[in-house]
């Protein structure tokens, strides 16, 4: 739990967006079986706005060259398909998603 959070202090001085006052979402609590969608990104759609950074509730998406969740602990709540400005993320069922990927 202390490095997740030492790692998301790291990155807030880059996050150019955001004026403060800043605090570190974090979820400590791994997901497991329970989630039945997760949010899958369209990299070609998505113009790195960070939308989806600012507003994730558990603190689970990540801003690089593209945006990558961390599945292990995002709960699949949608807030950032919603909020996404180009529609790059969508919700996908669990079932298909594991069907796709074998």
């Amino acid at each position: 739990m202390q490095k997740l959070v030492e790692e998301r202090m790291k990155k807030l001085p880059s996050m150019k967006k955001l004026n403060g006052p800043y605090s570190v979402k974090i979820s400590d609590v791994k997901t497991g079986t329970w989630r039945n969608k997760r949010p899958v990104i369209t990299n070609e759609k998505c113009v790195r706005c960070g939308i989806c950074v600012e507003d994730c509730p558990c603190g689970v998406v990540e801003l690089t060259e593209v945006i990558n969740f961390d599945y292990d602990y995002c709960k699949g709540c949608g807030i950032c398909a919603n909020e996404c400005p180009k529609k790059a993320i969508v919700m996908v069922e669990e079932s298909k998603f594991k069907d796709e990927v074998k």
